[in-house]
């Protein structure tokens, strides 16, 4: 079979751009002439395997950032844009849809952000009218996009790499080496760099809150309800505020959102991001999941003092930045409702941006905490991940349940790799760009095929895909 041509010219052009590069100065680094590299980039010749290796190698890149599988997640949501009733008629074939995401790339987000508001405004006329049928008088409308949305799309389209984070918390996980226990090398940091001391309070004291800081008296207080493997990641966290609020601050800026609600959330998310880093730092994490194929999450979490999910996002997090030793992968968050609450694209996963997760991500498999479970997923068009789920609990109320957390990361399934004690089962981006006839679990009928609703027969679904 030939191999299949790579047009990625848009997507060359913008990698030199961004690393401030001329076409003279990458095509000396990379070993080909200018003229043909301009050439590359015009999209009058391809990319070759030979010249993917050889950027690869000169700048430390991750090839997908350059083949069609990254611009699989780009595509998949613009057949969902495509497959809203408004533009039914309008439906895009998957080759156009391809072009128009390769050649205006900026185009496509700006029309999904637009669809994006467009389903956002809807909702809310819906609960605008149920509120004046139920009070009588509309109440005063807020923002069409709200601050949570606005800073979850900021770190979703830019991505989860930020190399002065990853660098700030090098040297810190440096600094706070050789402690052997994590919580009492923070403890310890924050009483000597700031004199700030710990004190964990009894949960009839803190029945709601995790942590608090007093200014003050200098003092930090912490629940007894925090799970130990989630107390050294508060410490990190509140490390990162006191010490390091010039960085999160410049790059809370550098996001430039309107909102001032959202730049305190995307504050926060910086903050977090650098915790993480902390306690999971780069070196030290590739070096241990190097040549692992399905890393064992659970493993890396006891090491690193760091919850599952955490450990989930840090690495979706270094393979985005192309860290050696580190594979692609992408990581979600979920509440127990299959609400998101984070999530990490990569490896070519083709999220659904407008729809619910499909139904068969084992994320909803009723997991036990601490019991992972492995699972290779085969989209419709045969691209196949393997990914690993689990769910794991948080501090609970008193006289409630402790709230669901599901996690789930993926990986590209390398052509003949096996994985250990994993099932196989066939998924969706979402229920309407599906083709599968077979199954139980659709919510609505896909717009790809012709719909018949059975008066005599029932089948998975209330209505069969004709034949």
């Amino acid at each position: 079979m030939a191999e299949r041509k790579i047009f990625a010219g848009g997507r060359l052009k913008r990698l030199r751009q961004r690393l401030g590069l001329s076409q003279t100065q990458m095509a000396n680094e990379i070993g080909v002439s200018p003229s043909y590299l301009n050439l590359i980039e015009r999209d009058q010749r391809p990319l070759t395997v030979q010249v993917l290796l050889k950027l690869s190698a000169a700048y430390s890149i991750d090839v997908t950032e350059l083949s069609d599988a990254d611009s699989a997640g780009t595509v998949e949501a613009l057949r969902e844009v495509f497959s809203d009733p408004l533009l039914l008629g309008e439906v895009a074939s998957p080759s156009e849809l391809s072009d128009f995401a390769d050649a205006a790339p900026n185009a496509a987000h700006g029309m999904m952000r637009l669809f994006e508001a467009y389903r956002e405004a809807l909702e809310r006329l819906s609960e605008l009218s149920q509120s004046i049928a139920s009070q009588g008088a509309a109440p005063a409308e807020t923002a069409l996009r709200d601050p949570l949305h606005q800073a979850a799309s900021y770190f979703e389209e830019h991505g989860p790499w930020f190399p002065s984070i990853e660098e700030t918390a090098e040297g810190l996980a440096d600094a706070l080496a050789p402690h052997d226990d994590p919580a009492d090398a923070l403890k310890a940091h924050l009483q000597e760099r700031f004199r700030v001391d710990l004190r964990i309070l009894p949960a009839h004291v803190m029945p709601v809150e995790q942590l608090r800081y007093d200014r003050h008296s200098l003092r930090l207080f912490m629940s007894e309800r925090v799970p130990l493997i989630e107390r050294p990641f508060l410490l990190a966290r509140q490390i990162v505020l006191l010490g390091h609020a010039s960085l999160i601050e410049r790059l809370t800026k550098e996001a430039d959102l309107k909102d001032p609600e959202a730049m305190r959330i995307c504050r926060a998310g910086f903050a977090r991001r650098l915790a993480e880093a902390i306690l999971a730092p780069r070196r030290a994490l590739a070096a241990t999941v190097a040549g692992e194929a399905e890393p064992d999450i659970m493993r890396l979490s006891q090491h690193f003092t760091l919850k599952p999910s955490r450990i989930m996002a840090r690495l979706a997090t270094l393979g985005a930045g192309g860290v050696e030793g580190v594979l692609p992968a992408f990581a979600i968050v979920l509440d127990a409702s299959g609400s998101v609450l984070a999530r990490v694209p990569g490896a070519g996963f083709p999220f659904p941006r407008f729809a619910p997760f499909c139904a068969r991500l084992p994320v909803f498999d009723g997991l036990t905490p601490g019991r992972p479970v492995s699972s290779e997923l085969v989209l419709a068009d045969d691209n196949c991940f393997h990914c690993v789920a689990l769910a794991e609990d948080g501090p609970a109320d008193p006289g409630l349940p402790a709230p669901r957390r599901l996690a789930l990361i993926g990986w590209r399934k390398a052509e003949g790799a096996r994985m250990r004690n994993s099932d196989v089962r066939p998924i969706g981006v979402t229920c309407r760009l599906c083709d599968r006839s077979d199954c139980a679990y659709r919510l609505q009928p896909p717009v790809t095929q012709t719909t018949s609703y059975l008066d005599h027969a029932i089948g998975p679904a209330d209505y069969e895909l004709a034949g």
